[in-house]
């Protein structure tokens, strides 16, 4: 065979697209218009164990649904870090719900005690200090709804302690206690109203945790009432749902730590009606 035969055959070979031409359709693969690409509808069962989604298995155990005590609000899938450590969820809920408790009791005036002074150590450290390692913890693990709680409830009572001790000399700057009493009345409205978006966002999960952020929302919604009619009657109610607060934050702290290894009684999701959860 010669050169030139050789180079005959060549040019009679499929030829390749260079750079900028379009594409030879007669040698390349099977071309299909997009819009007549058949659409492919997913399914999705479940079983004992497993979740299939176009047949192919998730372990139920990836995913987290709706609980009080790892204060989780919807279902959500599990992170690699939540599976690593430990949850930080109970020892926030206990810090809060001990400074909460105590300074309820001391709003409706129980055993004659009016001011909550003795509890600066506990809303600078067991709320304060605690509460924002918690968060920072929850924020690690992927629980953005709890670390956004605990991150905003740390500084809400650190910053109700500064009141209480009077730093730079708060009461001294107003002219009359009046003004003085409006001024805290403020300082409650913006966290009455990020207690009620917190409250909002558990209308799809649980009764125990439904009811926990309701009784804070309205704590504080007293507070802030109260503080605005110079009304003691208005505090203790306040001071009411600051204790119902603390109990039910013990009842989540239970249901968090409880399981069967350790507990006879072990706390099951009660959930609330159109809750989004894995079946």
């Amino acid at each position: 065979m010669s050169a030139d035969s050789f180079s005959q055959d060549l040019e009679k070979g499929p030829s390749t697209s260079t750079a900028g031409s379009a594409p030879n359709k007669s040698n390349s693969l099977p071309y299909q218009d997009a819009g007549a690409v058949r659409k492919v509808k997913s399914s999705f069962r479940a079983d004992a164990e497993n979740i299939y989604i176009n047949d192919e298995p998730i372990n139920k155990e990836e995913f987290m649904h709706a609980f009080g005590g790892t204060l989780t609000v919807g279902a959500r899938k599990q992170t690699e870090q939540s599976k690593n450590y430990g949850d930080p969820v109970p020892a926030g809920l206990a810090a809060f719900s001990c400074t909460t408790f105590t300074l309820g009791l001391i709003e409706m005036h129980a055993k004659g005690v009016t001011h909550a002074n003795t509890l600066l150590g506990a809303l600078l450290t067991t709320s304060g200090v605690v509460l924002l390692i918690t968060g920072i913890l929850c924020f690690i693990v992927g629980n953005t709804w709890a670390s956004a709680t605990f991150l905003m409830f740390g500084g809400f009572w650190s910053s109700y302690a500064f009141i209480l001790m009077n730093v730079g000399g708060q009461l001294e700057a107003y002219s009359s206690t009046e003004e003085y009493a409006q001024s805290i009345a403020l300082f409650f409205m913006p966290w009455c109203i990020f207690c009620f978006i917190l409250w909002a966002c558990t209308w799809k999960s649980t009764w125990p945790l439904f009811s926990l952020m309701l009784s804070i929302w309205l704590f504080v919604l007293f507070f802030t009432i109260g503080q605005a009619v110079s009304s003691v009657n208005v505090y203790k109610a306040g001071g009411f749902f600051s204790v119902l607060s603390g109990v039910l934050g013990f009842y989540n702290v239970y249901a968090g730590l409880a399981d069967k290894t350790n507990s006879y009684y072990v706390v099951k999701p009660w959930f609330m009606p159109n809750v989004y959860k894995e079946e």
